[in-house]
């Protein structure tokens, strides 16, 4: 701005000088013109110099002020603008540009309010790094997952996972190369997959997303112990009926042996038949696969069934079956009931000791119909009360072999009452007996898990 003031004013006094010496010819003769141009030449030059001194301590002057202005105009208001013509076009393109970006700036923000919502209401962890490892975004979600309070903004990725599966994946990823891995923080499992986010010509960063997959390993666990128990449990009867069968194939066997072997044929079949029913019955429990209607019922007629079909069993050990109480009506599916009943009470004179007592109530709440079965067995001791219900878990082992337990009975009860929405309390102690009991609500209402108590 300065040297363009001092440009105009050396302009307009060249000018002035180039006017006054194409005048002269024209008041002078040509002849004391040149005389004179060549006498005042020295004196013009002489007056010009000087006049440079002042021309740009004015040029200083007037750029000083016109900085002043428009350092303290306000642009945006039109009367200030109005004092100073010349500025309206600067003015309004410095208002287009202003909500051209206030626009611009808006709807980023938008987006990122969106970008924020949506990534914090994700059950998946999600990391946005760049190429040194420095997090540029990250959810709660991914807090969780790798198990820490403090802030990921903070820090580097690499501080809050020290295991070398992490370290490899995330900076492969950094370096343009995908990755996955799964890592375990505490009791939480989770699956890390990191994806290099790539520009034109070079890569910007990483994407890391965290997936929670603790559940689903623990049902691989389950899958995989109950196919390793499955195939134990059949092999040890098929075991004994293809050494017994060997046997009599070879005429080992004395023909007065063969009916005590085939009567062994017969238990380890029996045996693995009920094994089989019973897995079937988990199976379709775990899938909803029932195809029994749920219809109103009294459980007090179901227990007087089971009961009665269990008698015979219990005297042959002379233990004694009590059953009281009064009508009980809820809903559910019989045959389900049926058979969680069937298994608490089969359990409770199974292990039971000679001449014992099994005491079966049936109970009607205002909330539950409530059944109960208490014995006089063995009792569970309390390291194997919480495991009690898994499959084919089994507090003596040895014992339950004997009198043909397929260690799936609890563990049907439990799914059952699942299915129902039921709650299971129990109180055992070792050598004086153990009370189970079912509170089964009087309206199934939607399923979910079962609220298991002990004491």
């Amino acid at each position: 701005m300065k040297n363009q003031i001092i440009r105009r004013m050396l302009t307009v006094m060249l000018l002035t000088l180039a006017a006054a010496l194409l005048l002269f010819p024209l008041l002078l003769p040509s002849e004391n013109y040149f005389r004179m141009l060549l006498r005042l030449l020295p004196a013009a030059l002489l007056i010009g110099g000087i006049m440079l001194i002042p021309i740009f301590r004015i040029g200083d002057r007037m750029s000083a002020n016109i900085r002043s202005t428009l350092r303290h105009i306000n642009m945006e208001s039109p009367e200030a603008v109005a004092s100073y013509p010349e500025l309206k076009p600067l003015a309004r393109q410095i208002m287009g540009l202003k909500a051209q970006i206030a626009e611009q700036m808006d709807a980023l923000t938008q987006q990122k309010e969106q970008l924020q919502v949506l990534t914090e209401n994700m059950r998946e962890g999600l990391i946005l790094i760049d190429t040194k490892g420095r997090v540029l975004s990250a959810n709660h979600a991914a807090l969780r997952l790798l198990g820490t309070d403090k802030p990921l903004e903070e820090g580097v990725v690499y501080d809050y996972n020290d295991t070398p599966a992490f370290y490899d994946v995330v900076s492969s990823a950094a370096k343009g190369i995908h990755g996955e891995t799964t890592l375990s923080v505490g009791d939480v499992v989770c699956q890390l997959i990191a994806n290099p986010v790539m520009g034109d010509e070079s890569i910007n960063g990483a994407v890391l997303v965290l997936l929670d997959i603790t559940e689903r390993e623990k049902r691989d666990a389950l899958r995989r112990e109950f196919t390793s128990n499955v195939s134990h449990e059949l092999k040890t009867p098929l075991t004994s009926i293809f050494g017994i069968a060997d046997m009599i194939g070879s005429g080992l066997v004395k023909t007065e042996d063969i009916t005590g072997f085939a009567k062994k044929i017969r238990d380890e079949s029996s045996r693995m038949i009920t094994l089989i029913e019973d897995i079937i019955r988990l199976s379709r429990l775990d899938d909803d696969s029932f195809t029994e209607e749920i219809v109103p019922l009294d459980l007090y007629e179901i227990a007087e069934s089971v009961a009665e079909q269990l008698q015979p069993q219990a005297d042959l050990k002379q233990i004694t079956v009590s059953l009281d109480g009064d009508a009980a009506p809820m809903e559910g599916v019989p045959v389900i009931v049926e058979e969680m009943l069937f298994n608490l009470c089969d359990n409770a004179i199974k292990y039971n000791n000679e001449n014992g007592k099994v005491e079966i109530t049936v109970r009607n709440t205002e909330q539950y119909a409530v059944f109960s079965v208490t014995d006089t067995g063995i009792g569970i001791p309390p390291s194997d009360r919480e495991r009690i219900f898994e499959r084919f878990y089994r507090v003596d082992k040895s014992h339950s072999r004997e009198i043909g337990g397929t260690g799936l009975g609890l563990s049907i009860v439990k799914h059952g009452a699942a299915f129902h929405n039921a709650k299971i309390t129990l109180d055992s102690q070792p050598g004086s007996g153990t009370s189970i009991s079912l509170l089964f609500p009087k309206r199934r209402g939607g399923r979910q898990c079962e609220n298991l108590t002990r004491s």
